[in-house]
């Protein structure tokens, strides 16, 4: 597959074979999408937090590597700074894939047929493409597999300093509100990424042929009260979240085309 990378209009995009339009990532098609709110928000926290986004980045990178090479069988040595991060994500990788089967992982190594998805920088991304619309992008999934059910999983990974959730905490709940801040940020996270496994998992089907039946966040923190946090969503959510996505990706191109 060529995935020649271009960024066009600020933008990630990725040329893909058998598409006549570069897609964007789906990274970049959230990015773009949001509400000028949230983009004033981000804003201020990193002029507050200096170099915070690019160590958040290095340590994604680190976290995804890493689980990688445990679902290979290797041996991962994390450097000081992310032991927090990593404690835990073996002992689940370990249940969740026990007596199941990797299917494809960032960099798939067990489906040869699957090799063309795979880019020279040895990243594996799927496409979505709707002829009619002209609508569509590229992107990662970290992990599908089938497990010992025979249901097939998509899953994502995250790292994150403070905990996500599903749920917004009750006002008069007796959390900290520190932790209650945090909560509702991770609210916000959650969704994201619900949208993001959603987009992953109708690419899946388009370019491997294969229906996801769940999708799973796994979401690793430094704190041992939220050591490893594993959310799990029905086919019957993914639906939702995958109309929840196109519409996203119909505001991205409308934007694009004004």
């Amino acid at each position: 597959m060529s995935q020649t990378r271009l960024t066009l209009n600020g933008l990630r995009h990725y040329v893909c074979d058998g598409v006549p339009r570069p897609l964007p990532s789906v990274t970049s098609v959230l990015s773009a999408t949001q509400t000028e709110e949230t983009r004033k928000k981000l804003n201020a926290w990193n002029l507050s937090n200096p170099g915070a986004l690019e160590k958040a980045a290095e340590r994604g990178t680190w976290i995804h590597s890493a689980t990688e090479n445990h679902i290979r069988g290797l041996t991962v040595s994390p450097p000081e700074e992310y032991k927090p991060y990593w404690r835990g994500v073996p002992e689940a990788l370990d249940t969740l894939l026990a007596n199941g089967r990797v299917l494809w992982s960032e960099s798939p190594y067990n489906q040869p047929q699957w090799r063309k998805y795979v880019g020279d920088d040895g990243v594996g991304r799927l496409h979505y493409y709707n002829e009619q619309t002209g609508h569509g992008y590229a992107g990662c999934p970290d992990l599908i597999y089938r497990d010992e059910n025979g249901e097939t999983i998509l899953a994502d990974f995250k790292t994150s300093t403070s905990p996500y959730s599903l749920n917004f905490p009750k006002a008069n709940s007796d959390v900290p509100d520190k932790v209650k801040k945090a909560l509702i940020g991770g609210v916000f996270k959650a969704k994201k990424t619900m949208m993001q496994m959603a987009a992953y998992a109708l690419a899946a089907e388009d370019c491997l042929g294969i229906r996801i039946d769940k999708t799973r966040i796994i979401v690793s923190t430094p704190l041992p009260e939220y050591d490893v946090q594993v959310f799990s969503f029905s086919r019957s959510q993914v639906d939702k979240h995958t109309e929840q996505w196109l519409s996203v990706l119909r505001q991205f191109y409308d934007l694009q085309n004004k």
